[in-house]
């Protein structure tokens, strides 16, 4: 009878591990996110020359039409020429509407200048815009998964831990 007990005081420390980790999870995925976006903060902003700018479109039988922004872009950077087809450190994303798309080909025409920022330490990576630091100022809220995890883990130990100590 006193197995059976303890059993679920182990069933329920796993399940505290597996929030804990779940949440680990995803506080690895937004700092990653949050700290990518900061870095290229520090990259040097350098003029460049839009060389390509255009709507790709794709759909079939099952999707809907969707669309995406293509860009390419030159620029010069420690007295060497580079290219890059990066509007921000993610690749391209397809968007349902095509008013988001046409208002990047108008924010960065063909033939237009534009400022980019390059990798200093890296001079073949450059980005037109910053990714968002959102993701690092909304962590918290996978780290109270963690934390309950953990929590609920202990807890759970800490009743078999006494129970050992009571018989």
């Amino acid at each position: 009878m006193e197995e059976k007990s303890n059993a679920g005081a182990y069933y329920l420390a796993g399940i505290g591990l597996a929030v804990a980790l779940v949440g680990g999870v995803f506080v690895y995925l937004l700092w990653s996110s949050f700290a990518q976006a900061k870095a290229t903060r520090e990259w040097k902003e350098t003029a460049c020359l839009v060389i390509r700018s255009q709507v790709d479109e794709r759909s079939s039988e099952h999707i809907s039409r969707e669309y995406s922004w293509s860009v390419e872009y030159l620029y010069d950077f420690d007295g060497e020429s580079y290219s890059s087809k990066f509007h921000t450190p993610r690749r391209a994303k397809w968007k349902s509407s095509k008013d988001h798309v046409k208002a990047l080909m108008v924010k960065y025409p063909e033939g237009g200048k534009a400022v980019c920022f390059v990798n200093p330490s890296e001079p073949s990576q450059a980005i037109l815009e910053h990714d968002s630091k959102a993701a690092g100022y909304s962590i918290w809220f996978p780290m109270l998964f963690v934390i309950g995890g953990m929590g609920i883990t202990i807890s759970s130990l800490r009743r078999l831990e006494f129970k050992a100590k009571r018989c």
